[in-house]
C-alpha cells in the first residue's frame, strides 16, 4: 500500500471548502482511501491505495487543481476561459460558436480565439447562457440528431435569444426558408450568423410594430 498527502492553496475556508467540493466530485478521483482536510488556506488530500491506483489519483486531482484555479482565476475578471473548462464546469455539451453569437447579441463582446472564449461579459452571465444553450441541444439532439453543426449552432442560439424550446424553434426556422429538413437531417440554407442575425431583427422588428398597434 502506498501513501501520498497533498496540499492545495486557496483562500479563505470558504474557498478551500468549494475546492474540496470540485476536487471530490471531479471525475476519476478514486482510490482505496480518499479523505481530506480544510483548513483557512489549504485543502490537505490524503491518498493511500495500490501505488498505481495512488499515481493515477494524484494526477487527476492535480488536473482538477488546474481547472478549478483558472475558473477562480475567470471569475475574479481574468476574461478568459477555456471552452474545455467551461463545459466541465457547465457539465453538459453546448455550441460554443452559439455561445459567442447570443453573448454579442446581448450586448457583450465575445470571441473565440482557438479554444478559449474571450469576453467582458460577467462570468456567472456566461455560465448561465452555456447552460441554457446545453438544454436546447440536449432537446434537438432528442428530436433531430442527425443537424449539422451549423444548424445547430443557429437553433440553439435562437431558441435562447426567443425564449423558444429547440423543437418550436427549428418549426420557425424551416417555415423562415432558413433551414431544410430531410428525415433526421437538417441543413442550413446560408450562413448561420448572417441568418441569425436577420432573424432576430425582423421578429424584433415584427414585435416592436404589433406593439404599437396593440397599444393604439
Amino acid at each position: 500500500m502506498d501513501k501520498v498527502r497533498i496540499s492545495l492553496r486557496c483562500n479563505g475556508r470558504n474557498e478551500c471548502l468549494e475546492l474540496a467540493e470540485y476536487i471530490m466530485n471531479y471525475r476519476g478521483v478514486k482510490a482505496k482511501s480518499l479523505i481530506y482536510e480544510v483548513g483557512e488556506g489549504l485543502v490537505i488530500i490524503e491518498v493511500s491505495g495500490p501505488k498505481m491506483e495512488v499515481v493515477t489519483t494524484k494526477r487527476i486531482i492535480m488536473k482538477a487543481y488546474k481547472e478549478w484555479m483558472k475558473i477562480k482565476a475567470w471569475s475574479k475578471g481574468a476574461g478568459s476561459i477555456e471552452i474545455q473548462t467551461l463545459m466541465k464546469f457547465v457539465e453538459k455539451p453546448f455550441v460554443s460558436d452559439a455561445l459567442v453569437e447570443v453573448l454579442k447579441h446581448l450586448g457583450y463582446r465575445a470571441e473565440l480565439k482557438g479554444a478559449v472564449l474571450t469576453s467582458n461579459a460577467p462570468p456567472n452571465i456566461v455560465i448561465n447562457i452555456a447552460k441554457a444553450l446545453s438544454q436546447k441541444l440536449e432537446e434537438l439532439i432528442r428530436y433531430k440528431p442527425r443537424a449539422s453543426a451549423t444548424a445547430k449552432a443557429l437553433i440553439t442560439a435562437y431558441a435562447y435569444l426567443m425564449s423558444l424550446n429547440a423543437r418550436n424553434a427549428l418549426k420557425v426556422l424551416e417555415e423562415s426558408g432558413a433551414l431544410r429538413i430531410n428525415g433526421h437531417r437538417v441543413l442550413v440554407t446560408k450562413e448561420w450568423r448572417s441568418l441569425l442575425r436577420r432573424l432576430i431583427s425582423s421578429s424584433r422588428e415584427s414585435y416592436g410594430a404589433r406593439g404599437k398597434k396593440e397599444n393604439r
